[in-house]
């Protein structure tokens, strides 16, 4: 479970450092566009924490239904 917490994290990382020049781009009175390859790695990446996110709850939900199980007998 620890591992996955990590996992999520270090995807962030990239995930911000795309994020911020993307951002400006769009901000700013330059009219560029965000490069393909960005969405796609930026979309790629919000996929990857999605999953760990579901895993890690999935992972603790089922810690405390054995938890409660484990009360109960």
């Amino acid at each position: 479970m620890e591992k996955l917490t990590i996992l999520r994290m270090f995807f962030c990382f990239p995930l911000v450092g795309l994020l911020v020049p993307d951002a400006g781009i769009l901000l700013s009175n330059y009219p560029g566009h965000v490069p393909l390859m960005h969405v796609v790695i930026e979309t790629a990446l919000l996929v990857c924490i999605a999953l760990c996110t579901v895993a890690i709850a999935y992972g603790k939900r089922r810690n405390q239904d054995q938890t409660n199980e484990a009360s109960f007998s």
